[in-house]
């Protein structure tokens, strides 16, 4: 089950609106009680249960920090949050969701049998990452990743 400890993506769905909504425990008891809700396929009765189930959910990758010692003077040292590059790749490579999104294959598209147009659609297409390709060892592949945060454009 993709979705466990929860049993389909609706109770996922019914969860996060509850875990965002703000509501006491007791309130969500309470919604949890309504006989419509009861006739529900999910996968707790309780805000307890609820609880419960979230702290199944696997934890992704923790965030770090790094004090900042400048050279100039400050009121408060500047800290650096952030998270380990390979944690957070390791945890996108191994989540179901996204294993049929990911190739390590590397391709060559052309606009005709005789090969004369090539078209470049994705990196791992691109005359780069073949070049890259022959110089790593036998066995070993490329991953191409791009690195950027939510503030960052990308066009």
């Amino acid at each position: 089950n993709l979705y466990y400890p929860f049993t389909s993506v609706e109770d996922w769905w019914l969860t996060l609106w509850l875990l965002h909504s703000q509501l006491s425990m007791a309130t969500i008891d309470d919604f949890l009680s309504l006989q419509l809700v009861k006739q529900l396929p999910i996968s707790f009765q309780s805000a307890k249960e609820l609880c419960l189930h979230v702290e199944m959910l696997p934890s992704g990758p923790h965030w770090k920090l790094h004090a900042l010692s400048p050279q100039v003077l400050t009121k408060c040292k500047p800290i650096i949050y952030y998270h380990d590059l390979l944690e957070c790749l390791q945890l996108l490579l191994s989540h179901l969701l996204f294993t049929s999104h990911i190739s390590f294959i590397l391709w060559r598209a052309w606009s005709l049998s005789a090969q004369i147009v090539h078209i470049y659609e994705e990196w791992m297409s691109g005359n780069h990452a073949w070049n890259l390709q022959d110089q790593i060892p036998n066995g070993a592949t490329l991953l191409g990743v791009v690195l950027s945060s939510d503030k960052t454009n990308i066009s």
